[in-house]
């Protein structure tokens, strides 16, 4: 048997590869890559957010970083205000997932110190458990509290402070503010002193006056009518309405003074008879003298203003001495008619009356004549004095029993003190001594004395 050999046959050409070839060729290279990505992808990326309120400022990779540098801020702050602080704004962490975003701590700390701010520890002012205004610290409480105690204190020499007392109770407590809010000391106190402004209606009532209504509730008359626009000026009718503006305290302070003084004693009055003296006369004999006594008053008084006095001890310190008086005991030799006769001898003429005239009243009539014309007694009596008065010149005043007669600018005088004298005596010249604008005779009438009430002279004669 004819056995053929097996022939090596060429292959024949290739043909292209079918397109699902491709697709698994494909999956099959790139699945191992995206499932390196996606796993990249689910663990990385994963951050905290960093919001001031509501603003975000940064990203930050761990907690503890925010944390850190929150605290490395606060500090700054302490040494740079020298204390306590509080931070104001609020800061919050929040996941986020940003695998193609970087964290940046130090964007977020300049972030931080730019936009935070703080308040420092102070201490809030309070008056019977209120809040009033802060202080930088307790310290200034307390000198708040000596300012308020010593505010009242009296500065003179005789007055010591006893006690002092306030009806409201000064506290603080602890309290975060801005550093420019806080107050200094003496205008807190000022402020706790003055208070608030309270409305008061005022009635006027008879003998008030703005001075005094300004002066009773420590305000100015300028107060006064600044709170009263309706005034036309200073004049006040008894039934007015008035709106006052009065300081209402926000602490009252009481006080207590000690205080000493020295006071007169009176002296008694001794009355001794000399004969040597009209009825109508008298003289000091020895003068008396106050005594002295020291004498301590315990007062006391709400916001400077006294409330109630108290006598608590005197000591004499000098005895008063008694004044000695002499009464006249001789009878009067020549008692007054009760009717007069004209002053100058020849008339005269009457150049002013009596009563208001240019330059003030006149208390008597002036009679013009030639120097040197007899001045007559108008009535007999008793001479009180005689000699140079001031601007009556050279003068004479007589003492007829109730009416005393006064005779001035004289030339001369022609009879002395403590004589007797006859109604048409001739007792002087008439002259222009003194303030006198020619020669005439100036003459009074007066009662009650030689300086006592006026009496017009023409009602006893006619010129």
């Amino acid at each position: 048997m004819l056995k053929l050999k097996k022939s090596h046959r060429p292959r024949p050409p290739r043909r292209g590869a079918p397109w699902y070839a491709y697709v698994l060729f494909i999956t099959l290279s790139v699945l191992p890559l995206w499932g390196s990505l996606n796993f990249y992808l689910e663990n990385t990326g994963h951050f905290y957010a960093v919001y001031v309120e509501e603003l975000e400022i940064g990203m930050l990779e761990e907690k503890q970083c925010l944390e850190q540098i929150l605290e490395a801020l606060e500090q700054e702050a302490k040494e740079f205000y020298e204390g306590s602080v509080k931070q104001v704004e609020s800061v919050s962490l929040y996941p986020v997932h940003r695998p193609f975003e970087e964290p940046d701590p130090e964007k977020v700390r300049s972030q931080l110190r730019h936009i935070l701010s703080y308040k420092k520890e102070a201490r809030m002012v309070t008056v019977d458990g209120k809040d009033v205004l802060p202080l930088t610290c307790e310290d200034e409480v307390q000198k708040v509290v000596e300012l308020l105690a010593g505010a009242y204190i009296p500065e003179k020499d005789n007055v010591s402070l006893e006690k002092v007392e306030m009806s409201e109770k000064i506290g603080s407590r602890s309290y975060y503010c801005y550093p420019e809010e806080t107050y200094d000391v003496e205008t807190l106190a000022s402020i706790l002193l003055r208070g608030t402004d309270r409305k008061e209606i005022y009635l006027v009532s008879r003998g008030d006056s703005l001075w005094k209504i300004a002066h009773e509730h420590d305000l100015s008359v300028d107060e006064i009518k600044d709170a009263n626009p309706q005034l036309d000026d200073d004049t006040l009718q008894v039934g007015d309405e008035l709106s006052l503006i009065v300081p209402e305290p926000m602490v009252n302070v009481v006080t207590v003074e000690r205080t000493v003084v020295e006071e007169n004693i009176p002296y008694d009055t001794e009355h001794v008879y000399d004969s040597s003296l009209w009825r109508t006369q008298s003289k000091v004999v020895e003068e008396g003298e106050f005594g002295r006594k020291e004498v301590v008053y315990e007062i006391t008084r709400e916001n400077g203003v006294k409330t109630s006095e108290e006598k608590k001890s005197e000591e004499v310190v000098q005895e008063p001495k008694t004044e000695v008086v002499a009464k006249g005991s001789a009878n009067i030799p020549s008692k007054g008619t009760g009717t007069f006769v004209w002053p100058v001898q020849g008339g005269g003429r009457m150049t002013s009356g009596y009563g208001w005239r240019s330059g003030g009243f006149h208390a008597g009539i002036d009679i013009a004549t030639s120097h040197g014309t007899s001045i007559l007694a108008a009535d007999s009596g008793v001479v009180v004095f005689e000699g140079w008065d001031g601007a009556y010149g050279r003068s004479i005043v007589i003492y007829h029993g109730h009416y005393y007669t006064r005779y001035a600018h004289n030339s001369s005088n022609l009879v002395g003190k403590g004589e007797s004298v006859s109604k048409g005596q001739v007792i002087a010249r008439v002259g222009t001594t003194g303030r006198s604008t020619g020669p005439h005779l100036h003459f009074e009438v007066r009662t009650g004395g030689p300086h006592g009430s006026t009496i017009n002279p023409l009602n006893f004669f006619s010129p």
